[in-house]
């Protein structure tokens, strides 16, 4: 039996500003007084501040199972309607600024208000162990329970852009509401202080302690639980059904928190496996988590909590690089700010480095708090490696023979079956619930069942060794020193990555990835520098060297993409039965995807460029730099390059291969030009008594590109392409003497390929608002939709005075729509840009693609284009008797008539996807020293949907007409 699900059209009423604009209704703050809820005097009207009733009812987002909107609070206006917050996050110095020097946070209200005016009503809000937000309907006449699932879909917006009326734009919230039926055993009965009905319930949390259910209890100010057996230290796992029943005390005890005396609680709810405590501290309002786990007792039933978080619970939407609480301000009223949440992505070198002192370091801190000082000390020796970690875990994945690209589909099954078990320890780390009663299975089907078009999680595994070796080879006239020098690199991964169809299919893709570099050469460089100034042993300078080298390299890579599709209603059972459909089952609806990429090359490149660095005598013949920070350029001139790539494909049903392709490829002055950023230390046997100053070029090959630009090699040619020949020995069964004719058939073919029906654009967040509606032939962009402020537009004006006047009109309502869309465009832009991050281990990264289409005229001229060579193919091998000079002259004619027509054709926007790529990763790595580097990583990516704007064109003028948009954030 499935619940009724309501799906409601509302709006977003603002009570204050949207964006941080400044403006009279933002609130500031809390109105702490024992007043349960607001009065409608003037002096509260000017306060603007939150209410008690708000404070008690507040819920995080980001602790809920949804995508849209997880980084804003949800609260309860004092007739229980929904009241969604937001504020601006803060990093630690505009933190600081707006505290001490702006007069504080101020966060944007907004009500949600069905379209009939008929809005749903809460008594009360909490979000359950599976991470659904529940809201207890306020029923006036009996007071009964009716609990209801709540989750915002999305925010649908559509402009008109020739629409003359003077009507305001209004939003569509959809929100969903689905009957939420819930076991006895698991009904909460919620500490609230409302002014939808004055009534005290019992104060009873339900909460699961991997196994163990237990009660927490608000009784006169203080937390009362049962449950939990006499003793019990908080890395105990207990396990319910193994637990003896004398165990288990069955009368309520108290639980010592960290709260001053004064301290009032003035509310609890459960937030998934969580107790949120609302708490008054007498000149605000502070909420408070507290985690079951972190209740211990050393003697029998002195139960403590020694740390109270006030980061929430995160659902896996919001740990994956959206946390706002890893900032100094979270955006949010009733937290705390904090100092060592600063970002730690533009401290030189250090970075990463400092990021995974801070993260063990807070690990040390609640181990500390929980008297678990051996994981404390633990942590704290992770502070401060300086990389063992990362090698061993390096020797240990490098060696994993089952992580290496696979060659057939039974050595694809064995290594997924084999590692399979690693990506859910990652996951497991984000989704709570697997220790909680939750299957393995659904958790992921709960991840891919939300999945939209476009989007995926992957898990990824990496690692990395990296070195470098130079000596000084021999010394040229003029002071010019020569290095030989060997640089080499192994990189191996090994990903799964899922998503989901318009039909309900899942498709998982396991994906291993080898990759071998070795570079070898002679660099000579000259370089100087004004004397450096220093102290005692230490140096500093500024550096301007040239130099040049010649190196011969070499790589091999080799990928492997293992895939198959099921419904998504089959997951759950194949992930709890270990991937449980047999070999041939597998075999049927799989893929295996293998290619093979080997190249060596034979070349120059000359650098300048312009160092600062720090230098520390280690002894009289050598120093160290630290670190070397540089910006220069590389000039590339590749003489010689060979290519080979060799792909092989098994379909649906095969174990062997069902296609194969072959390219070899050579490429001769290839050119190209990189501006790079160098950081890192570099050992150098120069002291600063020498003139010269330079590094081998080969040290910044594998550090951070700004800018790379490369020039199509001059002389390229294919020696072998299997491909070519099939399709040249398929035709040349058929007619044998029109080879002349296949290779400009081939010729009007490379035509077609660059003008395809659809072509895609990927940009910075930042250009969303720069909407351009055409293409050129070339793929240039033209056109831009404009936001115009002039209202005297000039147009060419018809001779009636009445037509005169409704064009004027028309053109300036066309305006006013298209700087309304802009306007609102802008907006969700700064949203997402303010989001944007790389720090503590978290990513964050908006983007958006603006998907063209080839005009009415240029898509006729396309296929016109395919039927006249087809008609020319088909007549020539159905001749008996075959004009070969007739035959090349018509389709040189072709060839030359249609390059011409494409010359003026355009590209239309159809569409644009808002889109966001976001990860979390758990690091080990060595310090990146100049000799050798070596790094691990484990990190869960998700690929997101943030919102589709569609762009209806009125096909007789062949202009946007509508402007629809869907955003989910």
């Amino acid at each position: 039996m499935t619940n009724k699900i309501e799906m409601v059209s509302s709006k977003l009423i603002p009570m204050g500003t949207f964006n941080g604009k400044k403006g009279k209704n933002r609130v500031e703050g809390v109105a702490n007084s024992n007043k349960t809820y607001h009065k409608n005097n003037d002096k509260q009207k000017k306060e603007k501040q939150f209410s008690l009733n708000n404070a008690n009812n507040y819920v995080y987002l980001g602790s809920t199972n949804t995508p849209l909107l997880n980084n804003m609070g949800i609260t309860l206006s004092d007739d229980g309607s929904l009241i969604l917050i937001k504020g601006k996050t803060h990093d630690l110095f505009t933190g600081l600024y707006q505290k001490h020097i702006k007069g504080g946070f101020k966060y944007n209200l907004f009500n949600i208000e069905s379209q009939n005016s008929n809005n749903m009503k809460f008594k009360e809000l909490y979000v359950d162990h599976k991470g659904f937000l529940i809201g207890n309907r306020f029923n006036p006449i009996d007071n009964s329970r009716d609990l209801y699932k709540i989750k915002f879909n999305r925010v649908e917006e559509e402009y008109s852009l020739n629409d003359t009326s003077s009507k305001t734009f209004e939003s569509n919230f959809i929100v969903e509401y689905e009957k939420y039926i819930v076991d006895d055993n698991l009904k909460q009965d919620l500490s609230n202080i409302n002014n939808v009905v004055e009534l005290k319930e019992n104060n009873i949390l339900k909460i699961n302690r991997e196994g163990l259910d237990l009660t927490i209890k608000l009784k006169d100010n203080a937390l009362y639980t049962q449950g939990l057996p006499n003793k019990i230290a908080t890395s105990d796992q207990v396990d319910s059904s193994q637990m003896k029943e004398h165990e288990v005390e069955v009368e309520e005890h108290k639980i010592k928190i960290p709260l001053k005396n004064t301290d009032k609680i003035l509310a609890i709810k459960p937030i998934l496996n969580q107790v949120q405590l609302v708490v008054d501290k007498g000149n605000k309002i502070k909420i408070y988590y507290l985690d079951p786990l972190n209740i211990f007792a050393i003697k029998d039933y002195q139960y403590e909590v020694t740390r109270l978080k006030q980061e929430p619970p995160l659902s896996f939407y919001s740990m994956i690089g959206e946390n706002n609480y890893k900032n100094y301000h979270s955006g949010q009223p009733f937290s705390t700010q904090t100092v060592g949440n600063f970002s730690s992505r533009n401290i030189p070198f250090f970075s990463s480095f400092i990021d995974n002192s801070r993260l063990h370091i807070n690990k040390a801190k609640e181990q500390y708090a929980l008297k678990e000082y051996r994981s404390m000390l633990k942590n704290i020796a992770k502070a401060v490696d300086p990389g063992f970690r990362g090698l061993f875990c390096n020797i240990k994945q490098l060696i994993n023979s089952s992580t290496t690209a696979y060659n057939s589909k039974p050595m694809a099954l064995y290594g997924i079956k084999e590692n399979i078990g690693k990506s859910y320890d990652v996951l497991n780390r984000i989704v709570k619930g697997v220790k909680n009663g939750v299957t393995q299975g659904e958790v992921i089907y709960s991840l891919v069942n939300d999945l939209k078009d476009k989007e995926n999680i992957t898990i990824n595994h990496h690692s990395d060794v990296r070195a470098f070796f130079g000596i000084n080879a021999f010394q040229l006239p003029n002071n010019i020193g020569v290095n030989a020098f060997l640089l080499a690199s192994y990189v191996k991964s090994h990903s799964i990555t899922l998503s989901k169809s318009e039909d309900n299919q899942i498709t998982f893709s396991f994906i291993n990835n080898n990759k071998n570099l070795f570079v070898a050469g002679l660099s000579a460089g000259i370089g100087g520098y004004e004397k450096r100034w220093g102290l005692e042993c230490v140096d500093y300078g500024f550096v301007t060297p040239v130099m040049a080298s010649a190196l011969l390299s070499a790589s091999y890579a080799k990928k492997s993409n293992f895939s198959f599709s099921l419904d998504i209603n089959d997951i759950p059972k194949f992930i709890n039965q270990g991937l449980s459909q047999n070999e041939n089952e597998l075999i049927n609806k799989s893929t295996l995807e293998i290619d093979q990429d080997m190249s060596i090359s034979l070349g120059a490149e000359l650098r300048s460029e312009a160092s600062f660095d720090v230098d520390v005598m280690v002894n009289p013949n050598m120093e160290l730099t630290v670190p070397r920070n540089a910006i220069g350029i590389n000039f590339i001139f590749n003489l010689l390059k060979l290519d080979l790539n060799i792909n092989k494909f098994i379909d649906h049903g095969k174990t062997d291969v069902t296609k194969k392709s072959k390219k070899l490829d050579l490429n001769l002055l290839e050119l190209g030009i990189d501006v790079y950023r160098d950081l890192k230390f570099t050992p150098s046997t120069t002291n600063s008594d020498n003139v010269i100053q330079w590094y081998p070029l080969t040290s910044v090959k594998d550090f951070e590109l700004m800018v790379k630009k490369r020039i199509n090699s001059l002389l390229s040619f294919t020696l072998f392409k299997s491909e070519k020949l099939i399709r040249a020995e398929n035709l040349e069964q058929d007619k044998k003497n029109i080879k002349g004719i296949y290779k400009r058939v081939l010729k009007l073919n490379t035509l077609l390929e660059s003008f395809p029906e659809k072509y895609h654009l990927s940009n910075k967040i930042d250009k969303l608002d720069s909407i351009y509606l055409n293409l050129s032939s070339d793929k240039k962009p033209i056109n831009k939709l404009r936001e115009d402020s002039n209202k005297n537009l000039i147009t060419v004006l018809p001779q009636r005075k009445e037509d005169t006047f409704q064009t004027q009109i028309t053109k300036e309502n066309r305006q006013h729509n298209i700087n309304h869309f802009l306007s609102s465009l802008k907006e969700r832009k700064e949203i997402l840009s303010s989001q944007e991050k790389d720090n503590m281990n978290e990513k964050f990264k908006p983007y958006f693609i603006a998907n063209y289409q080839l005009s009415r005229e240029g898509s006729l001229l396309r296929s016109d284009l395919q039927n006249e060579i087809n008609h020319i193919v088909e007549e020539s091998r159905n001749s008996e008797q075959v004009d070969l000079n007739k035959i090349k002259e018509k389709l040189d004619d072709l060839y030359t008539r249609y390059k011409q027509q494409f010359a003026y054709v355009k590209y239309q926007i159809a569409s644009t996807d808002i889109m966001s790529v976001s990860e979390l990763s758990y690091k080990k790595k060595t310090l990146p020293t100049g000799f050798v580097r070596l790094g691990n990583k484990k990190a869960i990516i998700h690929t997101q949907v943030k919102g589709n704007i569609n762009y209806i064109y009125n096909e007789s003028e062949d202009r946007v007409d509508k402007i629809s948009t869907n955003y989910y954030y």
